[in-house]
């Protein structure tokens, strides 16, 4: 394992990041002790490559965060049959009133049913 000063790290830092092969090497610092750093290249969230080609879309379109969730057709066909069941049912929804806290809202509901 090879260990560097945070010096060396800083100036040569692209050369870690490339060079590295999966390396963990030991950067030590003068303040703040010694971090043993693992450089790994990042790939296509799993999450979104576990879904089946046929159920992909683009998580953007719905969420601005891109939450893998929406990446699945399936959970919005699911999201989208709920809410027109409810609609159907008249179902009851609760709000939060302005100001309260999310235990006084659970406290509230639970009382209402």
């Amino acid at each position: 394992m090879v260990v560097v000063s945070s010096r060396e790290f800083r100036t040569n830092m692209m050369s870690y990041f490339t060079e590295s092969n999966g390396d963990d090497f030991i950067v030590k610092t003068r303040d703040h002790g010694s971090f043993k750093v693992s450089i790994k290249p990042v790939k296509r969230d799993d999450a979104i490559l576990n879904i089946p080609p046929e159920y992909r879309r683009d998580p953007y379109e719905i969420s601005p965060s891109g939450d893998p969730f929406f990446a699945d057709q399936r959970n919005i066909d699911m999201i989208e049959e709920r809410l027109k069941k409810s609609e159907k049912e008249d179902a009851v929804f609760h709000e939060m009133l302005p100001d309260e806290s999310l235990d006084d809202f659970l406290t509230r509901i639970e009382h209402e049913l």
